[in-house]
């Protein structure tokens, strides 16, 4: 049985080796459709857990309450603008009576520009409480955060991000030193850790944290917030927990029955399930260009071995001569199609591995092995088999001394 099996291969591999242009052509379809199958499984994947592990550096279990868009009258047409209903006392509120809510932090911010010496950037400022150092987990590479004490009185302090820190401060400590953050001089306390962008693409190492009484009043010289961080303890439901914000906040804000919400209300996972439809939309298209492939891969090598078999004919009638039987013939030329479809598998998945490489490099994304590699090579198997199965008959048709004669 051993000495049959390695005398078709043999056979089938020579047959790859004379006609190499003809089975390159052959088993490039499959090649593409495994290509596209484990490069997009693997990124994909890659995608998810880089999306998993910004959630999970975002904060625990946190419902971000958001200043809605509205309506306001421009010259010339109505434009998109946040509402300014949010403020610093809804923030107490909801801690105060919203069951389930393990802590509330208001912030505020905007894009200012920061002048050290020399050197300037435009940075985004936020105003915050110094709880959003534990809700966020944000940690800090240098100095501290500003104290309660320093909120309270609405002192100019800063902890500032690490590329601030890298372009202002590069060669010096800059615990202790004042920039210029829309002209008001700020005192640096603190250095946060780099972290990167975070899943909205806003870079949180070009950031600076500000005692948020001090940019209300110092900086921006608003009365509004434009959102608050709802912390909610282990245990409750974070779809409840929506329900219940939403109702609470259209109480203290009199918003009628018939009247819109005038702010918004998402988690992390919201963000998540977003980027998952993306990525499944785009998971769809994959499959109908792989299966398209695998098509043409499986007409390729069906036509290549009906040409191989009728070119053939005097081999088939040597061979039945000899005493081969139909099932050799049909073994031999399934075998070589077989071969052929998973020589384009394993082309396939090493070219997959070389696109999902270049892709995690740019994209900074995990490298994830998906499950699809094992299906792909099942799926061009079969197609290999079912391509090769009507040529393979058509060779046991060949009497042996007609096709001596042919």
């Amino acid at each position: 049985m051993i000495h049959k099996i390695s005398f078709y291969l043999r056979i089938a591999l020579q047959n790859l080796v004379v006609h190499k242009a003809r089975m390159t052509l052959a088993l490039l379809g499959i090649l593409f459709a495994v290509m596209s199958l484990v490069a997009f499984g693997n990124i994909s994947n890659g995608m998810k857990k880089k999306i998993e592990a910004e959630i999970g550096r975002f904060g625990k279990n946190l419902i971000i309450v958001r200043a809605g868009q509205v309506f306001t009258a421009g010259r010339s047409a109505r434009q998109f603008s946040e509402s300014r209903t949010l403020r610093l006392k809804d923030a107490q509120l909801i801690k105060e009576s919203v069951p389930g809510v393990a802590e509330v932090v208001p912030y505020c911010d905007a894009s200012y520009t920061a002048r050290y010496k020399e050197n300037t950037l435009t940075v985004t400022v936020a105003g915050v409480p110094n709880k959003i150092f534990d809700i966020r987990n944000i940690d800090l590479a240098a100095g501290r955060s500003f104290t309660g004490t320093e909120e309270v009185k609405a002192e100019k302090k800063a902890v500032i991000g690490f590329k601030v820190y890298e372009n202002f401060f590069s060669s010096e400590d800059p615990i202790g030193k004042n920039i210029l953050i829309f002209r008001v001089p700020t005192e640096v306390v603190g250095v946060m850790q780099e972290k990167g962008a975070d899943f909205a693409g806003q870079d949180q190492d070009m950031q600076v944290y500000v005692p948020i009484n001090a940019f209300m009043r110092r900086y921006n010289n608003v009365d509004y917030i434009k959102g608050i961080y709802v912390q909610v303890q282990d245990g409750y439901s974070m779809a409840g927990m929506k329900t219940a914000l939403r109702v609470f906040i259209r109480k203290i804000h009199n918003t009628g029955p018939g009247q819109k919400d005038d702010f918004s209300l998402f988690t992390m996972e919201d963000i998540l399930r977003t980027q998952e439809e993306g990525i499944r939309l785009v998971s769809v298209l994959t499959i109908i260009a792989s299966t398209v492939s695998f098509l043409i891969g499986g007409l390729g090598i069906f036509a290549i071995m009906l040409l191989s078999v009728s070119e053939r004919k005097m081999e088939i009638g040597v061979r039945r001569v000899v005493g081969s039987k139909k099932r050799d013939i049909i073994i031999q030329f399934l075998s070589e199609s077989l071969i052929v479809a998973v020589v384009g598998s394993v082309g396939g998945i090493i070219a997959g591995f070389i696109v999902t490489i270049l892709v995690d490099l740019i994209g900074g994304f995990p490298m994830v092995v998906s499950m699809n590699i094992p299906l792909a090579l099942f799926i061009s198997m079969v197609i290999g088999i079912l391509a090769g199965i009507y040529p393979a008959i058509e060779g046991t048709k060949y009497e042996p001394v007609k096709a001596l004669y042919l």
